[in-house]
């Protein structure tokens, strides 16, 4: 790194050469459900978008919804009430069903698919000690272990998969480079055939592929038989002796690849680790704490088919028995539930705060620059349009059979969406995605204006001096151009003008103060601290000062080097009362607290 007084000299000659840091733009907003909320307006204008177009004869793109049975929710840990932001469309499959609810609500179970890999890495985290996750899995099962004597000294790396340098970490970081799916959920056509030989789909003859010796059981996992697939029956032991001989996709650490194989494996993991089953590990350390009384991880009981949501054939799908392979997708919730559980997850109910926030980072990038994957999140990078700063979506999605999800996280305004689908129509898959493309169209831009207008209402103003007659005082004003945030537009320390100082003292000449530091509730102290604008930023497809741009783009590396006195020049912090409302400001090296001025 470029030594502190070297480049604090000559940033003095280069204001404005710095770029943003990664973090909220504002502090989360507070009101997301009042008459006066830009959040709740928005809100109200998709729904009456949503009404006109579904059920009538509307040709507008939302129209392809139609079809769709959904139900969509918002959360926040500032606002409760935001929970009752919903929107429920029950397609005439659903309406029209001999089986299950006819009209879905917040309280409608639904499967969630893949969203359970969140609830199983969370579990996971919950359950087991730090170092299981590095154990390799040649130790934790039989299978693999053999598998690897077997091999010793004859690993191939193209066709031997390396179990003992894949961890549980690795499993839930898609980060295994194993097989997306194990026997009896992968599509091999030597068992496709056998099961089905009428379909020339399946016929290995039909792909010219050459024959084997059918009589090889090493070519037969224990575990591919249709009443494996139909009834979830397939053992543990059996599982991963099927799967040990699986060739590897990458090589461990070396590039994400989805795998349901893999989360299968990660549940028999914990269970393996805790001595529990998957069943007791979600109820004791999910559903029950977080009053989750209408999620299962089994198929629910027939009490509960009037608000079940059945699409297509009941036994073959709502009810499908996933077995093992529940960890990487088999649970079943509500809306109502998912809201419990995404702010139980953002308040940090079942974990430490540091926990939350090593759990919600980034592991690996994928090719595209708007993507990258995290234990098990999806994180969508959502560059907003007016300023080019970058939002991080942290997601799960699901999207299995006639079921789809996504529970979709929003750490910079502490709330987020729950999406739930439902259809038995090939068209399913495509419509989620529209749909929480609509969504997140909508909110995220109203999360984004409320936010910056709680900003001007709650932190703007001037702040005074009240204590030994001090000339000492501060105004903030909300940035109308250059960088978003708060901006000095004066300050006297003591009958001293600073104002000719301030390039010196934010070390740029055109910033925007954003939070650093929260308050781990709804009231305490909130830091801010100057990001600033690059003279040059890199851009999209244009690589061309990628390097000789770094100090300029990457404001992360010039963070916190001047202070005084051990405390930070550019550091000021707001005291917050529990509605939002702010009471004071302290400039850290000056060491005055200011109150505002109503």
């Amino acid at each position: 790194m470029r030594p502190h007084s070297s480049f604090f000299l000559t940033s003095l000659c280069l204001p404005g050469a710095l770029s943003n840091f990664l973090g909220p733009i504002y502090p989360a907003p507070r009101d997301l459900t009042s008459s006066d909320s830009l959040v709740a307006a928005g809100w109200k204008n998709l729904a009456r978008k949503f009404e006109t177009s579904l059920g009538s004869s509307s040709n507008s793109a939302l129209s392809q919804l139609n079809d769709l049975t959904f139900s969509v929710g918002l959360f926040s840990t500032h606002d409760s009430s935001a929970e009752r932001l919903q929107y429920h469309h029950t397609a005439p499959e659903i309406a029209n069903s001999a089986t299950g609810t006819r009209k879905v609500d917040g309280d409608s179970i639904y499967r969630i698919a893949s969203v359970s890999k969140l609830f199983t890495v969370l579990a996971g985290l919950i359950e087991l000690k730090g170092q299981d996750w590095e154990r390799p899995l040649s130790e934790l099962f039989p299978a693999f272990a053999q598998s690897l004597r077997e091999r010793s000294g004859t690993v191939d790396p193209v066709y031997d998969t390396q179990w003992d340098a894949i961890t549980p970490r690795a499993l839930a970081s898609q980060m295994g480079g194993i097989a997306q799916y194990g026997a009896p959920w992968n599509t091999d056509y030597l068992t496709l055939h056998a099961l089905n030989t009428s379909d020339p789909l399946s016929d290995p003859a039909t792909y010219a592929l050459p024959p084997v010796n059918k009589s090889d059981p090493a070519i037969w996992p224990p575990c591919a038989t249709l009443e494996g697939f139909l009834h979830g029956s397939c053992a543990p032991g059996d599982y991963t002796v099927g799967v040990s001989s699986n060739p590897p996709i990458f090589l461990p650490w070396a590039s994400p690849a989805y795998s349901n194989n893999g989360l299968t494996i990660l549940g028999l993991a914990i269970s393996n680790l805790t001595g529990k089953s998957m069943e007791e590990v979600y109820q004791e350390s999910i559903f029950d704490p977080l009053d989750m009384q209408s999620s299962y991880s089994n198929v629910p009981p027939d009490s509960e088919l009037s608000r079940s949501v059945v699409a297509g054939v009941y036994d073959q799908g709502f009810a499908l028995v996933n077995g093992i392979s529940t960890p990487s997708g088999g649970l079943f919730s509500t809306l109502n539930d998912l809201a419990k559980f995404s702010t139980g997850v953002l308040n940090s109910t079942l974990l430490t705060p540091t926990e939350t926030r090593r759990w919600m980072k980034p592991v690996t990038h994928m090719s595209d620059l708007h993507y990258s994957i995290g234990a098990p999140w999806e994180i969508y990078r959502y560059e907003h349009p007016d300023t080019g700063l970058v939002t991080d979506i942290y997601t799960k999605l699901g999207d299995s059979g006639n079921y789809g999800s996504m529970t979709l996280f929003l750490p910079d305004f502490d709330a987020g969406i729950n999406v739930i689908t439902a259809s038995s129509k090939t068209t399913r898959s495509a419509q989620t995605l529209f749909l929480i493309q609509q969504v997140v169209d909508v909110i995220l831009p109203a999360l984004t204006n409320q936010a910056a207008r709680e900003l001007a209402r709650n932190y703007a103003g001037t702040y005074v001096a009240t204590a030994n007659n001090l000339n000492s005082s501060m105004t903030f004003v909300a940035a109308q151009r250059g960088p978003p945030g708060l901006v000095i537009s004066s300050w006297i320390s003591n009958g001293t003008d600073l104002a000719p100082w301030l390039p010196y003292i934010i070390n740029a000449r055109s910033y925007g103060l954003r939070p650093t530091i929260s308050p781990l509730g709804n009231e305490g102290q909130m830091v801010f601290r100057p990001a600033t604008t690059p003279t040059e930023p890199v851009r999209p497809g244009n690589p061309s000062n990628l390097f000789t741009n770094f100090y300029q783009a990457d404001q992360f590396a010039q963070l916190g080097q001047a202070t005084y006195a051990g405390q930070y020049l550019s550091e000021f912090v707001f005291d917050v009362e529990a509605d939002g409302s702010v009471s004071a400001v302290t400039p850290a090296a000056w060491r005055v607290r200011l109150e505002k001025r109503e």
